[in-house]
């Protein structure tokens, strides 16, 4: 009782306090009391901040809250529909086949494969294409009679190798006293696609020609010997591999052009069958091993200044295609174009270097040679296209072009922008 009283006359005002003035007394029973009583109260006083808090916030969100709006929920937009891929039933996955003029790793293969295999990543694998080296399904350089046949569905074929059927073929491909590789291919996407594609189909061949594709190389060597050549009598009576119409263009300065399969070229030089050769721009014939066959090699571009391959589609195969597939493998093949051209570039320099490095003489042609070729270029075709309507109308627009371009930025050797 005596304790009691002094509770409630005391300044001490509530049992915590007493138990913790008997705790600090050092009494062990009070200081359990103690802790225990003081942890259940300040437990109740956490919940009831706690609970206090909760009501404080919800009375504010409350109170921030929008008015309702009285307009009606719009219609949520629907979600769009994603693009199918292959893996999706209704889908169909196209396959195509084709094959390149020349052998695994030469760069019109190379060029083929890469184009390939970007237009199946680019389709999702809507468009499978398979591009086959020379020979595994068809015989080499017949490319383009099976593309017709639907044999094929897509090559890398030299125009050349058509030239006997339709005339412009070796103009595209090789066209000697034309224009570099750029200005060549873009007169290609402008017109010269257009004027072969009007040709084919005029000669019933299934060809679509892809304006601005192709695998466009760089200006061929334009001779290698084992002599030195100073001038234009140095040429007369060269026995020399060559092809196309620039040989016919060679035999009219004294050449004895003689063809050979570009396997045999290395030998015959070997056995003296041959005096001189031409055969491709200087890191083919490096990759070839043709500065082990020579000790000279003269460098213009007018002899062969691009080697086109070009692209082409079966019609039917091209018909078959969706819009959008027809536009990616477009705008594919015209990318493939600038790239061959850009890797041939740079491969070609180190090659250059390469030969040099081995012990080859590596010269600039004479320019009374090159005056001389281009003179004489003039006049075969100016006999040509009085027999080949479609040469005729080929060269007729590529002349213009190549007036044009030659006016606006000048060639850095001499081409033929006219016959007369």
């Amino acid at each position: 009782m005596q304790e009691l009283h002094s509770f409630r006359n005391s300044t001490i005002k509530t049992p915590v306090e007493i138990i913790r003035s008997r705790a600090l007394s050092g009494t062990a029973e009070y200081i359990d009391m103690y802790l225990e009583v003081k942890y259940n109260h300040m437990t109740k006083r956490v919940l009831m901040l706690v609970v206090a808090t909760v009501m404080l916030v919800s009375v504010a969100v409350v109170g921030c809250a929008p008015d309702a709006d009285p307009s009606p929920t719009p219609t949520p937009t629907p979600t769009p529909t994603p693009t199918p891929t292959p893996s999706d039933p209704t889908v169909e996955v196209i396959e195509w086949v084709g094959q390149a003029a020349l052998p695994s790793g030469m760069p019109p293969h190379e060029g083929l494969a890469r184009l390939s295999q970007k237009i199946g990543q680019a389709s999702q694998g809507q468009l499978n294409m398979v591009a086959h080296p020379a020979g595994a399904v068809v015989p080499a350089t017949e490319e383009w009679q099976a593309v017709d046949r639907g044999v094929l569905d897509f090559c890398a074929g030299g125009a050349s190798y058509m030239a006997s059927d339709v005339r412009f073929g070796t103009a595209y491909s090789q066209l000697p006293a034309g224009m570099p590789p750029i200005p060549n291919l873009i007169f290609h996407r402008n017109q010269g696609a257009d004027i072969m594609n009007k040709w084919f189909d005029q000669r019933g061949f299934n060809i679509y020609d892809i304006p601005g594709g192709g695998f466009h190389g760089l200006p061929e060597i334009w001779i290698w010997t084992n002599t030195p050549i100073n001038g234009l009598r140095d040429l007369e009576g060269l026995k020399m591999r060559a092809s196309g119409d620039a040989g016919e263009v060679l035999a009219k300065m004294g050449v004895g052009p003689v063809f050979l399969p570009l396997g045999e070229v290395f030998e015959a030089m070997q056995r003296g069958v041959i005096d001189a050769f031409e055969v491709a721009a200087p890191n083919f014939d490096y990759m070839m091993g043709m500065h082990e066959a020579a000790d000279y090699a003269y460098l213009s571009p007018s002899r062969a200044p691009t080697e086109a391959y070009g692209f082409l589609v079966n019609t039917n195969s091209w018909a078959a295609l969706p819009d959008h597939l027809k536009v990616l493998v477009t705008e594919a093949a015209r990318a493939e174009a600038i790239e061959y051209n850009a890797l041939a570039v740079a491969r070609d320099g180190e090659a250059l270097q390469a030969i040099i490095d081995y012990g080859v003489t590596v010269e600039p042609l004479p320019s009374e040679i090159d005056d001389r070729f281009v003179e004489l270029t003039k006049e075969f075709y100016a006999e040509q296209v009085q027999i080949y309507p479609e040469l005729d109308e080929y060269l007729t627009a590529y002349l213009a072009f190549a007036r044009d371009w030659e006016e606006l930025y000048g060639f850095a050797y001499p081409v033929m922008t006219s016959l007369d």
